[in-house]
């Protein structure tokens, strides 16, 4: 078992947009894109909303011994960084919506992608590469292939795949410093400026 999850299993349901978000959404939600893709989950972080306290999430959630963190009480931080995260996706969102009007549906998939593999400077990293152990391989290298890519045998990409997830655990710690490192200088600098 490895950190924050107990194994793996493909699914083939796509992510969507639901009118209303109502525990059984947030079921069936949590149980294609979360556990059928990455595995039964340790934790999980939500809102204290309706939909993630009521009675039946709460018995799907024991039912799979998944500990509910509610971000209000526990993690009032986490709020903030998630506001933050969906600003930036709803503003790219915006700068596509001006191009093509009314067809935001099909064109979030390519700014979560956007997001998703893009380096922050909060990280230093990818969200994607936090996620997976590797950067993904994007469309523009299919196109005009690097040399990574085209010197890439089967054998020789397993093998940087395995030592990357061994490596994995290591690179979120060292993101979480530079987080931390980053916040204190933004503190000290704010402090410093009301002084």
């Amino acid at each position: 078992m490895r950190d924050g999850y107990r194994g793996s299993t493909p699914t083939s349901k796509r992510t969507g947009a639901f009118k209303q978000v109502r525990e059984k959404e947030v079921r069936d939600f949590i149980w294609r894109n979360i556990i059928c893709r990455f595995g039964v989950q340790k934790k999980i972080v939500c809102d204290n909303g309706s939909q993630f306290i009521g009675a039946q999430i709460t018995e799907f959630f024991q039912s799979w011994k998944i500990k509910r963190i509610t971000s209000i009480p526990y993690h009032p931080v986490g709020n903030g960084k998630a506001e933050s995260t969906n600003k930036v996706i709803i503003n790219n969102l915006k700068k596509r919506l001006e191009e093509s009007k009314g067809n935001w549906l099909e064109l979030l998939p390519g700014v979560l992608w956007a997001y998703r593999t893009t380096t922050k400077i909060s990280t230093g990293e990818t969200p994607f590469s936090l996620v997976y152990g590797a950067e993904a391989l994007i469309p523009v290298e299919i196109g005009e292939p690097s040399t990574g890519f085209t010197q890439a045998s089967e054998e020789s990409n397993d093998e940087e795949m395995r030592i990357n997830l061994d490596l994995l655990k290591r690179k979120r710690e060292a993101a979480l410093i530079r987080m931390a490192t980053q916040k204190h200088v933004m503190e000290r600098y704010t402090i410093e400026k009301r002084v």
